[in-house]
C-alpha cells in the first residue's frame, strides 16, 4: 500500500534549487521552503565561495551546521562555525568569505523578497520545461 503524502510534509532535496548570488563558477546554492510569512534557505557554499555583503528589510537568522565562514554582519567580523548562530537585524550589512565551504540553514522573516523572486522565476523555469 503508497503511502500518503502529506501537505506538510518536505524533503529538503525536493524544494526549488536556486543560485543566490549568480555566480557560475562559486555559486551559493540553495534548496529553499516559502511561507507565508518565512522563507528557509538549505544553504551551500563551495570553498572560496563570496557571500557579498548586503542588507534587506527582514530579520535573517543563519544557523552553521557545517564547515566555516569568515562572516560580518554590521561592524563586526568573526569567524563562524558549525553550531554558531547568527542573527541579522533588518538593514544590518552582512555577507561572508568561506575558505572551507559550509552548509547552514538561514531563516528569514518576513520572507527575503529578492529569494522569493528567485524562487518565482525557477518556478517558471520548470513550467517552461
Amino acid at each position: 500500500m503508497a503511502e500518503k503524502k502529506s501537505k506538510y510534509l518536505h524533503k529538503i532535496t525536493d524544494l526549488p534549487y536556486i543560485n543566490l548570488t549568480g555566480d557560475e563558477k562559486l555559486p551559493s546554492m540553495s534548496n529553499m521552503l516559502l511561507t507565508d510569512k518565512m522563507l528557509i534557505s538549505f544553504i551551500e557554499n563551495p570553498p572560496g565561495c563570496v557571500f557579498p555583503v548586503h542588507s534587506h528589510d527582514c530579520e535573517q537568522i543563519l544557523i552553521m551546521l557545517e564547515g566555516e565562514e569568515e562572516h560580518i554582519c554590521g561592524d563586526e567580523k568573526f569567524l563562524m562555525k558549525a553550531g554558531d548562530v547568527c542573527v541579522h537585524p533588518a538593514n544590518v550589512p552582512h555577507g561572508g568569505e568561506t575558505k572551507t565551504g559550509f552548509k547552514g540553514i538561514d531563516i528569514f522573516c518576513p520572507p527575503r523578497k529578492a529569494h522569493v523572486e528567485k524562487l518565482k522565476a525557477a518556478a517558471k523555469d520548470k513550467e517552461a520545461s
